[in-house]
């Protein structure tokens, strides 16, 4: 069993925070969109109408300032960064695909297996 990666978590400030909060308060607006829009999970904006509802909604102050991670910080105007991201997210979608490719060809391993045994049965 290999060794796990330490996740890479987005740390948004009190004011982005509020000010997400009110723009998924406007009526005819869904958490939904708000959320996408944003690029964040909706359970986390509606974490944070929970919490801003009880007053409790604050900054992590805790947690040591990071930079954004790769899928979130956008070039500006970089050419060599754009590409260096998207190859990155290419070997990402890579390793994921390879990762399910394996997954299923165990399966399908598994089915002819199983297709062996009860034909041996019938007999």
């Amino acid at each position: 069993m290999g060794q796990t990666k330490k996740r890479n978590y987005d740390r948004y400030t009190l004011a982005y925070k509020q000010q997400a909060v009110r723009l998924s308060e406007h009526p005819g607006v869904t958490c939904r969109a708000i959320a996408q829009a944003l690029d964040i999970h909706e359970v986390m904006l509606y974490r944070w109408r929970m919490e801003s509802r009880k007053g409790e909604l604050k900054e992590n102050i805790h947690m040591k300032p990071a930079p954004s991670s790769p899928k979130r910080r956008k070039s500006r105007g970089d050419p060599a960064q754009a590409k260096e991201d998207e190859l990155i997210a290419a070997q990402k979608r890579i390793k994921a695909l390879e990762k399910q490719l394996a997954q299923r060809t165990e399966e399908l391993d598994l089915i002819k297996k199983a297709q062996r045994f009860f034909e041996k049965q019938k007999r």
